[in-house]
């Protein structure tokens, strides 16, 4: 059993971060993400869960967690076990919103901290996930917060990605440019033009070892910490 590690000490202010935090958001936020995701929001959470192939008694660390339904996801799974989940997030309201859904789970938590500056000892969590965060921060934010994640990860973890990829079909191709244009965010664009996966193979990960793609755009990614070296 691997316990949380403590909480970080709370600011009154949000953290410093030049990446885009949806804090305005945290109020509809779990209205608007399933269609913006096609209803398949759920799906991509249980893919990410069980590419962890958790044994059992690990914390895990859910970063970009929004309003935290994969973290409590996670810490129902691991109450059993003795393990627990923390989510992690720069928009203080959407923590906020999080916590109140999680309120009564023992095993979870749920800390306002930016991803390029975790705030927890080195080699804290058994295993790590991210879904839909990547494409809100730029590639140089990107390779920040895979190199924290591979330090905060103990030897032998796991990390599970789920993001805007390169297209590979006309379908998923036209899915992003509707996302670039609707959101006016050139973070996105620079995941469909494949700087996601470079970005990986310059971090401290060097990579990853299986991908896959569905609706034609957005990609599972699975990256792991050597146990040795």
């Amino acid at each position: 059993m691997t316990p949380l590690p403590p909480p970080p000490s709370e600011s009154t202010t949000p953290p410093a971060t030049s990446g885009r935090t949806l804090d305005y958001a945290a109020g509809v936020y779990d209205w608007l993400s399933p269609p913006m995701t096609f209803w398949q929001e759920a799906r991509y959470a249980r893919r990410a869960q069980e590419a962890l192939a958790l044994r059992g008694g690990e914390a895990v660390l859910d970063v970009g967690c929004g309003t935290g339904v994969l973290t409590r996801r996670l810490a129902r799974a691991l109450a059993a076990s003795g393990g627990g989940a923390v989510g992690l997030d720069a928009a203080p309201r959407m923590i906020a919103v999080a916590r109140r859904k999680g309120a009564g789970l023992p095993n979870l938590r749920f800390d306002v901290a930016a991803a390029e500056r975790l705030p927890y000892p080195d080699s804290s969590f058994g295993a790590a996930v991210s879904t839909f965060f990547f494409h809100h921060i730029n590639a140089e934010l990107k390779l920040l917060a895979f190199n924290e994640l591979y330090r905060v990860m103990q030897p032998g973890a796991c990390l599970a990605v789920v993001d805007v990829d390169v297209p590979v079909n006309p379908f998923g191709a036209l899915c992003g440019k509707a996302g670039v244009w609707l959101f006016r965010q050139p973070e996105i664009q620079e995941n469909l033009d494949g700087v996601l996966r470079n970005v990986m193979k310059q971090s401290a990960f060097g990579g990853w070892r299986s991908a896959v793609t569905r609706m034609g755009y957005i990609t599972l990614f699975i990256l792991e910490k050597p146990r040795h070296g």
